[in-house]
């Protein structure tokens, strides 16, 4: 049996045995038997960045030099500010040589060699990434490919013509200044290849990971909605993954129960503030129902760090699903992939649930799960084995093929809609400007890729792809 249960003063979602926070020095504890994926330390807590991040670099060896990828918007961050001042003096005091690789928005090919080029010209003994999921993606891809012969190639690692050899890639670190891609946690930096995103892969975990929430306080309302949303995607394909064993899912779930918490805290004073007077809002915040970054609560930006984290560890363990594996596309669109994969995760965990047993009664479990914290309770749920006792407990056993669980479904699209909506975000394929032959596209493109679904796993075939895409495409409007 295990348990995700509440914990410490401020009431996380944790797993017992398996994942625990201690509020006081920040390091979360890891059963690594069962999460062997997993970077060798990890430190949560609000304004522990600078506490944690100063003597791992001061301690690095006489000489060394760090190669620091941060994303433009650092100078926007109170926070970024001081961690940046920080590295300064450290390297003004005697310290390492610090080298700065400043991502632009993008993980192409350019900044990618770019930082290369730095790490080799300067002899980089470790890379520090300082950033959303991008910036990690940059920092992990140069931590991997530096020192590979033909780093330089990135297309060759994307299309696996050449290999990673994990013996040479650089230790790095992870710094995430958002909450929602996993990037700190996952074995690939995702990297765009025209039109597409593909990854690199394996690039070994993060030395440390210093998820302090406090780095986010900065971050205006829309990129904190298209994060979570994506966090939460990633959260319920792991828990419906079929490589994801009852201790990821019972990670995975623990994510969802926090970063459910979470985007219902940004949900109500957005629709709040959307249904009240929209002109007024989209006057002052850029959109119909924004809120200024100091308008999100610390509690709420704690509870989307930490979930957000729970499903980075959970994601080192298994394999996302429907709605990701149609997200590649989303730069062809012209849309955000934490925008793109909103869009789909409804459609693409209905029909998941529809055509697989299994992944129905997982996401019944969810749906237990999020009725209980609608009315308020702090229960003890709990992931079992196979057997009586659990069928009779309601949380496990046997649902029959075909049933969907329609309040879960209608919860999320609900939520999804009123948060993009706030954010003046498409909320459809078809809003989003897209046709019926870019669906045809979308799904032939995915047949080649060879999405798959249920558990265990199969190829998705056409006909569900292009229903999961329908589905996504008419779905609009329906925030109340």
């Amino acid at each position: 049996m295990i348990r995700i249960s509440r914990t410490g003063s401020q009431l996380f979602w944790s797993v017992p045995g398996i994942v625990e926070h201690d509020e006081f020095s920040g390091r979360v504890e890891i059963n690594r038997k069962l999460l062997p994926q997993t970077s060798e330390r990890i430190i949560y807590g609000r304004d522990m960045g600078l506490e944690h991040l100063a003597p791992a670099i001061r301690g690095l060896p006489s000489g060394s030099s760090v190669l620091v990828a941060v994303g433009e918007s650092s100078s926007k961050s109170p926070q970024l500010r001081r961690i940046m001042k920080m590295l300064q003096l450290i390297e003004g005091s005697g310290g390492p040589d610090i080298h700065l690789l400043e991502v632009q928005g993008r993980a192409d090919h350019g900044i990618i060699r770019a930082g290369i080029d730095t790490a080799v010209k300067f002899d980089a003994g470790i890379v520090l990434a300082i950033g959303g999921g991008t910036t990690l993606d940059v920092g992990k891809a140069v931590a991997g490919l530096a020192f590979q012969d033909g780093g330089t190639d990135v297309a060759a690692f994307q299309l696996k013509t050449k290999a990673v050899d994990p013996e040479r890639a650089l230790p790095w670190i992870a710094v995430p200044t958002t909450s929602g891609t996993g990037s700190e946690s996952s074995n690939n930096a995702v990297v765009e290849l025209g039109e597409e995103k593909l990854s690199i892969r394996p690039i070994p975990p993060p030395s440390m990971i210093i998820a302090d929430p406090s780095l986010t306080d900065s971050l205006p309302f829309c990129p904190t909605v298209v994060s979570s949303v994506d966090a939460l995607a990633q959260a319920l394909e792991i828990l419906t993954s079929a490589r994801a064993s009852r201790q990821v899912q019972a990670v995975a779930l623990a994510a969802v129960c926090n970063l459910a918490e979470g985007l219902n805290a940004l949900r109500r004073p957005a629709m709040s503030r959307t249904s009240t007077d929209s002109a007024r809002a989209q006057e002052t915040h850029g959109a119909k129902g924004a809120l200024r970054p100091d308008e999100i609560d610390a509690g709420t930006r704690n509870l989307l760090c930490w979930g957000s984290l729970l499903m980075g560890l959970a994601f080192a363990h298994a394999h996302l699903g429907l709605p990701h594996a149609l997200v590649h596309h989303c730069i062809r669109f012209g849309l955000s992939h934490g925008n793109m994969v909103g869009i789909l995760l409804a459609p693409g965990l209905t029909v998941q649930a529809r055509v697989d047993g299994e992944t129905a009664r997982r996401l019944h479990v969810v749906q237990k799960m999020l009725l209980a914290l609608e009315q308020g309770d702090i229960l003890e749920l709990q992931i079992e084995d196979e057997d009586e006792e659990s069928r009779k407990s309601g949380l496990q056993g046997h649902v029959p093929q075909g049933h969907v669980p329609d309040e879960l479904i209608d919860w999320l699209r609900n939520l999804i809609d009123q948060l993009f909506t706030a954010a003046d975000l498409p909320t459809s394929l078809r809003s989003a400007g897209l046709t019926r032959r870019d669906l045809d596209w979308i799904a032939a493109s995915e047949l080649r890729g060879g999405a798959s679904l249920g558990i265990p796993n199969r190829p998705a075939t056409c006909s569900e792809l292009l229903e999961v895409l329908e589905r996504a495409f008419q779905e609009c409007d329906r925030a109340t």
